[in-house]
């Protein structure tokens, strides 16, 4: 299967996809966003000795640590494998948001060799590292890709050049970033928007009712029943 052929954004999937934040980061934080219901998981991906490490922390150079604003902690002694994660998200019918952190042309190479070697699930790539993107561009033309948005600086430049730029096919933005002129202005243009990280249930609503595509959260289950209500 390509990714073009299995895409999370094809018409007949319900909309708003609720992805679960962090959701393959591990295995456990899989088979809890699996048993949630989340539609897509979000994994963080780091390349490292041209293999990818799922996790939201960066390593510290040098030294057998990962480091996150507000802590520290060791090195696993082995960290959940993409291909772990991939096998999983399948068996259970779920897609799979993959955030690229770092890894330029490599991460592409690294990716194609990753999907080629095994039958996968539904599949997105974001990255805040727009040559990432290019790069996955030339390597896996198939593979719909979203730019990550975090600050209104990078919205008015996606805003200005997206009608002029084959690459993206949308955006996952910071939901605090985006307003209903924004969303539909998008949305007519043809752009996919995914909104990032919703765990309000009434933001969450108005969101799904300005026509978001998804919504990223750390509440799959009660998003879901309240999105239904």
């Amino acid at each position: 299967m390509t990714p073009a052929a299995i895409s999370p954004l094809s018409p007949e999937h319900p909309r708003p996809l609720l992805i679960a934040h962090g959701g393959g980061n591990s295995a456990a934080a899989a088979t809890a966003a699996l048993e949630s219901g989340a539609d897509l998981l979000e994994v963080d991906l780091w390349l490292h000795r041209g293999r990818f490490e799922a996790r939201h922390e960066r390593r510290i150079r040098f030294f057998p640590l990962l480091f996150e604003t507000w802590y520290l902690k060791r090195i696993p002694p082995s960290h959940f494998s993409l291909d772990h994660l991939l096998a999983l998200a399948a068996g259970r019918g779920a897609g799979v948001l993959l955030d690229l952190k770092d890894g330029g042309t490599a991460a592409a190479a690294a990716l194609r060799e990753t999907l080629h070697a095994r039958s996968h699930p539904p599949l997105l790539a974001s990255s805040q590292s727009w040559h990432i993107l290019r790069a996955l561009h030339r390597t896996i033309p198939a593979l719909a890709l979203l730019y990550s948005i975090d600050v209104r600086a990078k919205l008015d430049l996606f805003l200005s050049i997206a009608d002029r730029d084959p690459i993206p096919r949308g955006i996952s933005c910071r939901h605090t970033l985006l307003t209903r002129p924004i969303v539909q202005d998008l949305r007519r243009r043809g752009f996919a928007v995914i909104a990032w990280t919703v765990d309000d249930l009434d933001r969450a609503q108005q969101l799904a009712d300005w026509g978001v595509d998804g919504i990223t959260t750390h509440r799959v289950a009660e998003l879901r029943e309240a999105l239904r209500h």
